[in-house]
């Protein structure tokens, strides 16, 4: 099969290679087989490619090496495993994986997967996963929000106009929550369009400024926190949650052990200091999640959420797509159309 990898770390992204005689992956009795029409790239694919927290990853098993990256499959099931009743050959369905989807052939737990949104395109339906994942294991999973208990609630959410911002602006207005989000003056009107009711130009003001008495703040940055917290509610069980934490780049600077425990010990702090202002503070990363894809799709084909796709390369390009993720500048998701 066709797929894109890389075998060696690298800064440049021309370290990724797209190979025409990639094995096709093994499943088993609890698996799928997706023939995969499309993926995505993201910021956190170029960071790793750069060698970002390659040493937890790796331990993990996020990666290996050489690595097929990409974190969303949307296509149709090719072959399921013996225990698998939910899905037959020939279902369109869409998941969000840790990496090995920028490949012809994907194979994933079932758990993982769904029937995709029936009013979307393939290359519509792979910009989601992932995002919609992001921000459901922040703020469903951690933080607890539910189409009950997010009505009313004061929601802060920067980048709006980037793949997880603009997600989480439709979901939360979809459940009912006044949502205030943070972007440059040529993403005032997409983030408009998406129902933020509160926008600020960083170019022209200073949301800590602006913003205050939120109930979350969901951080999506690494230059935010600060500021964020400082737009919470204080005694009243505000919680901020975020999904680029430090502990990455600890282990990085200090190595695993070590970058561990500062990252363990800079949490434990970080808790303590929010909970002295009766405040939760988290940090969140992604989890596959089948149901909750489910969810997603309903809230899609009702028209209460939509895709939002900045630009479309076939999967020959993708380092083209790579430099492109990487000048910051895409409004919602960058997709790779494998069929290409």
């Amino acid at each position: 099969m066709r797929a894109a990898q890389f075998s060696v770390f690298g800064a440049a992204p021309d370290v990724l290679k797209v190979l025409t005689d990639a094995p096709v992956p093994e499943i088993g009795p609890d698996d799928i087989l997706v023939d995969n029409g499309a993926t995505t790239v993201n910021p956190i694919d170029c960071a790793v490619r750069a060698g970002y927290g390659s040493a937890f990853f790796l331990r993990e098993g996020l990666i290996r090496i050489p690595l097929i990256p990409g974190r969303d499959v949307a296509g149709v099931v090719a072959a399921v495993g013996a225990n698998i009743s939910d899905f037959r050959v020939g279902d369109r369905v869409y998941a969000g994986v840790p990496n090995f989807a920028s490949a012809e052939q994907v194979g994933l737990p079932a758990a993982w997967a769904a029937p995709a949104p029936l009013t979307l395109s393939t290359p519509e339906a792979a910009s989601l996963p992932y995002v919609a994942l992001t921000t459901w294991t922040a703020l469903v999973d951690i933080l607890g929000l539910t189409p009950e208990t997010t009505q009313g609630k004061r929601v802060v959410v920067p980048r709006g106009a980037g793949g997880v911002g603009s997600f989480a602006i439709q979901l939360m207005k979809a459940w009912g929550a006044h949502v205030a989000t943070v972007c440059s003056t040529r993403n005032v009107d997409l983030v408009r369009s998406l129902g933020a009711d509160v926008v600020v130009d960083y170019t022209r003001e200073d949301f800590r400024e602006v913003l205050k008495d939120y109930d979350v703040a969901f951080d999506t940055a690494f230059d935010t926190e600060e500021g964020l917290l400082g737009t919470l509610k204080t005694g009243a069980d505000a919680a901020y949650v975020s999904i680029v934490t430090p502990k990455l780049h600890m282990i990085d600077q200090f190595g695993l052990e070590d970058g561990i425990a500062r990252g363990e010990a800079f949490l434990a702090d970080r808790k303590a200091q929010q909970a002295r202002l009766g405040r939760r503070y988290e940090w969140a990363f992604m989890k596959p999640n089948g149901a909750a894809l489910r969810t997603i799709a309903a809230l899609v084909d009702e028209g209460r959420i939509r895709p939002v796709i900045d630009r479309v390369y076939g999967l020959d390009q993708i380092v083209d797509a790579h430099l492109y993720c990487e000048t910051k500048q895409a409004q919602g998701k960058i997709v790779i159309d494998i069929t290409r």
